[in-house]
């Protein structure tokens, strides 16, 4: 039987398929996974961003909806998904203004999304930013008891994120989209 295989004319069509199989399966399976016209932004993927404006612990709260712009293009398999300039949103998770007898202000922000160039809103994660201001209350007190009581009225600093204040955030899961 080994003999009559060797002489075979089966032999040859057997060892092309199995090499043809075998480089089939030695591709990458995402390959063929995307649609024509489609990327996947793997979870991960690192995206820089700034602040458009100055955010102030006296002006702002909790809840309310700040911008950001993203620094550099992000380009996935060659084509580009978030272009540079492009504004991603964050939540102040915390705002709370600087108070009387020194007590300081503070402020934090939460990245949460950014658009791709789809459209789709691609969810961010593990960016935050937070300011607190100086805290002055050692000197309200000490000057409140040794000389007048009105400097116990001094209040802290707020907590101040200045405009070009930058981050990064990384995107919180796979993300298909159309290029």
């Amino acid at each position: 039987m080994i003999t009559f295989f060797k002489k075979s004319l089966v032999k040859k069509p057997i060892a092309a398929f199995l090499l043809f199989c075998l480089s089939c399966f030695s591709f990458n399976a995402n390959a063929f996974a995307h649609k024509a016209g489609e990327v996947t932004i793997p979870a991960g993927t690192r995206i820089d961003l700034e602040t458009m404006s100055t955010i102030n612990s006296s002006t702002i709260q909790a809840g309310e909806t700040v911008d950001f712009k993203v620094r550099t293009d992000i380009s996935v398999d060659g084509h580009v998904v978030v272009k540079a300039g492009s504004i991603a949103k964050g939540t102040v998770v915390s705002a709370n203004k600087a108070k009387g007898v020194g007590k300081e202000g503070s402020v934090e922000i939460q990245v949460k999304s950014v658009n791709a160039v789809d459209g789709k809103m691609i969810p961010l994660s593990g960016a935050g930013i937070a300011r607190t201001g100086d805290n002055n209350q050692v000197l309200s007190i000490v000057l409140g008891l040794l000389v007048c009581l009105l400097f116990l009225l001094i209040k802290g600093s707020n907590g101040i994120i200045p405009a070009g204040t930058t981050t990064d955030a990384v995107v919180a899961s796979n993300t298909k989209i159309a290029v």
